[in-house]
């Protein structure tokens, strides 16, 4: 099943311009990773590099982040119950493992929305014509960074039953199946996974979380062309072919599905954790 996953350029697999073009990504969004997303545009030949000179100007400003977590913070849902001393017992964490689970999850509520702006802007750079505007001052001190997660866990390493749950979070990509790397993150603590996999698998799909995601996307996607209006232009390499810009565009509109999902999703977790 791994093989079948969506493609991904790791991170310790760059090299030369993608790898300068990850070390900017990490450091303008504030988190030590480089999400799946730009992983997988890195596995299109040329498509990182054209997308990251499109947005950078946007990025190195802050404009972009800064409008993701500002509209993020005006997403909220329902808080989870309260959480019973015999649940947190099953979960068999030490202080570690709730440590490494916050620094999961206050990873995933910044990166996400930077995320979802970064890929409203993409839409607009891949299917309007070129911008002209006077370009965007690079005058942004990105925040500290936050402590580093432990990393993608492979789902095929995972035994069976744990296996099961994780892909109760799956969802599909580019005609892959793609799990959200918050989900896989977490799958190192299986105990947690499988409460959380029947705590928040229901509310993928509730009406309150619909309308919260809708609301989310709705509002990246009206921010954007204010954004895209002071881009200087496009890139001098290549734009995505036809085929290119269908598959690039099918996987920003699944991430503009899963990015508030783990923005919401993961403030819920530093809730009751």
């Amino acid at each position: 099943m791994a093989e079948s996953l969506l493609a991904e350029l790791q991170e310790d697999r760059a090299t030369g311009a993608i790898a300068v073009i990850y070390d900017e990504i990490r450091r303008f969004s504030g988190v030590p990773y480089v999400s799946s997303l730009q992983r997988y545009l890195a596995t299109l030949p040329g498509v990182l590099e054209w997308a990251w000179a499109a947005v950078r100007p946007a990025m190195v400003s802050g404009v972009v982040p800064e409008t993701g977590w500002r509209l993020a913070d005006r997403m909220r849902l329902t808080p989870l119950p309260p959480v019973s001393e015999t649940t947190r017992a099953a979960w068999k964490l030490d202080m570690g493992g709730y440590a490494t689970i916050a620094a999961i999850a206050k990873n995933f509520v910044r990166v996400s929305p930077v995320n979802l702006m970064t890929g409203a802007c993409l839409r607009l750079l891949l299917t309007q014509p070129p911008p002209k505007g006077p370009g965007i001052a690079e005058t942004w001190s990105p925040p500290a960074m936050l402590p580093p997660m432990p990393g993608n866990v492979d789902p095929i390493a995972l035994p069976p039953e744990q296996r099961a749950v994780l892909m109760r979070f799956a969802t599909e990509v580019d005609g892959a199946p793609f799990i959200p790397a918050l989900y896989r993150q977490l799958a190192r603590f299986p105990g947690f996974l499988a409460w959380l996999a029947d705590t928040l698998v229901p509310r993928l799909t509730d009406p309150e979380t619909s309308a919260a995601r809708a609301a989310f996307r709705a509002a990246a996607l009206a921010a954007a062309p204010a954004i895209v209006a002071f881009l200087p232009g496009l890139p001098a390499n290549p734009a995505p072919d036809a085929e290119t810009t269908r598959r690039v565009l099918a996987t920003i509109d699944r991430y503009a599905e899963t990015s508030p999902e783990m923005t919401m999703f993961g403030r819920l977790i530093l809730d009751v954790i």
